[in-house]
């Protein structure tokens, strides 16, 4: 008796400290989730958390995996439950009534891991490929014939995980109007099955290096000499200003923000760390210049090829391929604009939020391409499908292959607009006139 006894109550520690993290996520954020603010909610002693914990980020991870696992099982049974040919709109559905019903584990689940570096990121995309399993396989139930939406699962969970993150930071849990239109958006992508060639997130054809690119430098500029400089006062201030933003983009891609220093920062620089200081209030101001920078090359790159075409599709092509090619150029600053951003802060985060809105300036001469334009909603899941893909490849490491997968965004931005078999047959004319060999069926 002893002995349940002593389990029972392990047991129910364990409990309280998850559920003393989930309200500590909630009230404070990842970052102001502190081993203090945990044993705070959680009602148990210091000594009692790092009995079950070596730390805030095991005892993180040990809540997500929990409500990862509650959300996956909610998921296999509506999918289970309902036709297989409708598994995506029903495996969707059901991680949104999921999200309203317990807004404050779905927070922890979608929105913070995103901000605990790559332990907690690696834990985010692990549900996104679990979940993604889940639909597919009660998919392969349905005939061959039946119409299922022809989009890479993975891009889709992404988008829907992007978008339904804002709500839960603001604490809006009527997510009924979010579940709809999303489930309009994911049906302007049905195409019979046995036709399917967007499912699989792989690289393409190469495509000839596009001419729009970023006026950003590929390499920071170089240390200045020691002695006194020729350079006026502002020149030097550039100098090591360009020359912290380089180092601290480099770090974000190599150690993350979370286990970057100021010393870090300072010695890729090569610069005393009262230089750093003088050009910068701290860690979060240097990285949320970087992010900052990043967005603005990133956007102006895609508008100056997004104008330089003569019809929407056209533009849709050459600013992703743009968009495509910055990435592979510019890897770390892509990486600091993808995947670090919830870690850095609320500044950054709304700054993503944002860009997501803004990209949906380039979707409205596509409204004029159909009867039945896509929600608001839908053209933020686009753009939120589109950033998921740059962000898969950031965190692969496969920055460098971007144009290469450059052909499955621009179908996710067609695809509602023109429908799904004009979307590919335009992408197909396209490699076609450049003089890549056939349609891009690796998708």
């Amino acid at each position: 008796m002893k002995n349940v006894s002593f389990k029972n109550r392990n047991s129910t520690q364990r409990e309280r400290l998850v559920a003393g993290m989930i309200a500590a996520v909630n009230r404070q954020g990842y970052a102001g989730a502190s081993v203090s603010a945990v044993i705070a909610h959680a009602g148990v002693s210091r000594p009692t958390f790092y009995d079950h914990f070596a730390d805030r980020a095991d005892c993180f991870l040990a809540a997500h995996r929990d409500v990862a696992q509650e959300l996956l099982q909610e998921v296999e049974l509506a999918v289970t439950a309902a036709a297989p040919a409708c598994a995506v709109q029903t495996g969707v559905r059901a991680l949104v009534e999921f999200a309203a019903a317990q807004p404050e584990r779905a927070r922890l689940l979608i929105g913070e891991t995103l901000a605990g570096g790559p332990p907690t990121l690696d834990a985010r995309d692990r549900t996104i490929v679990q979940l993604g399993l889940l639909i597919e396989r009660a998919e392969l139930q349905a005939p061959v014939d039946a119409a299922t939406p022809d989009i890479s699962i993975r891009a889709l969970l992404g988008a829907v995980h992007w978008l339904l993150a804002p709500p839960l930071r603001r604490r809006e849990h009527d997510l009924s109007r979010l579940a709809r239109d999303l489930a309009d958006w994911i049906e302007s992508y049905l195409r019979p099955t046995s036709e399917h060639r967007w499912r699989t997130i792989a690289p393409g054809p190469a495509l000839a290096p596009t001419a729009h690119k970023s006026e950003l430098s590929l390499h920071p500029p170089a240390p200045l000499p020691p002695g006194r400089s020729r350079l006026s006062a502002d020149e030097i201030t550039r100098n090591h200003r360009e020359r912290i933003l380089y180092a601290t983009a480099q770090l974000a891609a190599h150690k993350g923000y979370t286990a970057t220093t100021i010393a870090d920062i300072a010695a890729r620089a090569a610069l005393d760390r009262r230089v750093f200081y003088a050009r910068f209030r701290d860690k979060q101001e240097a990285f949320l210049a970087v992010h900052e920078l990043a967005g603005q090359q990133m956007l102006a790159v895609i508008a100056g090829a997004f104008f330089s075409a003569p019809t929407w599709p056209e533009r849709v092509w050459e600013g992703l391929r743009a968009a495509g090619q910055f990435q592979a150029d510019h890897p770390v600053f892509a990486h600091m604009g993808l995947v670090e951003s919830h870690a850095v802060g609320a500044p950054a985060v709304q700054r993503i939020d944002d860009s997501r809105a803004a990209f949906t300036i380039f979707l409205q001469e596509g409204l004029q391409q159909t009867a039945r334009p896509p929600s608001r909603t839908a053209q933020e899941a686009i753009a939120a499908a589109i950033f998921e893909i740059g962000y898969y490849h950031a965190r692969n490491g496969q920055s460098q292959l971007a144009p290469r997968f450059v052909c499955h965004p621009i179908y996710v931005c067609l695809a509602p607009f023109l429908g799904p078999r004009a979307a590919s047959e335009f992408i197909d004319g396209k490699l076609s006139a450049s003089g890549d060999d056939g349609p891009a069926t690796a998708y």
